[in-house]
């Protein structure tokens, strides 16, 4: 399976890039050493960052959410305008749309952590006695990330992106009433 994921890291390269430097910039500000800032390499470290171990629950979580949530914007708002004008307005010959419909796919795809940095997050979180606050307050993110983290190990997050970029028309349809009645 480690073939399968440096392929799909590989496919989906402007997604991995943007998540490894988001990564790289929250290491910093919550002053984290990083070991190792190479992003491209053909190995588990694709599109992530080689970091020392976190020790403090907000930096943990930080290292985590901030990555996560910075690409699926830029993915979702990228693929806002490709998936209406490719899939509903039919418009293929638009090469812009194609582009911004590959690097909302491949940022959708680079969205998780490592398993190792999720894996810190419930040791920071729920390894002590205290704060049952912020325990409840962290579950759902834990449970997000963890399923992410491995889906992403295995590959499958580029078959659940593509999946996405189909669903994203109705999505907005939802929303903005004058699109639903394009797409509908």
């Amino acid at each position: 399976m480690r073939i399968v994921y440096i392929i799909v890291k590989f496919l989906t390269l402007p997604g991995a890039i943007t998540h490894a430097f988001f990564e790289h910039m929250c290491c910093r500000a919550a002053k984290v050493i990083v070991d190792d800032a190479r992003v491209i390499q053909a190995n588990e470290m694709l599109s992530h960052i080689d970091h020392e171990l976190i020790k403090r629950k907000g930096a943990s979580f930080d290292i985590c959410f901030i990555p996560f949530f910075l690409n699926l914007l830029l993915g979702f708002l990228t693929l806002m305008y490709a998936t209406v004008t490719i899939y509903y307005f039919a418009r293929f010959s638009d090469v812009f749309a194609w582009i911004c419909l590959y690097i909302g796919i491949s940022m959708l795809t680079n969205l998780f952590p490592q398993v190792e940095d999720v894996m810190m997050l419930k040791e920071n979180f729920y390894g002590k006695k205290k704060g049952i606050v912020s325990k409840i307050l962290i579950a759902p993110f834990y449970a997000i990330f963890v399923a992410g983290a491995y889906l992403e190990k295995f590959g499958i997050t580029l078959i659940t992106s593509i999946a996405f970029s189909f669903a994203v028309p109705y999505i907005l349809g939802t929303f903005i009433p004058s699109l639903y009645k394009f797409i509908a």
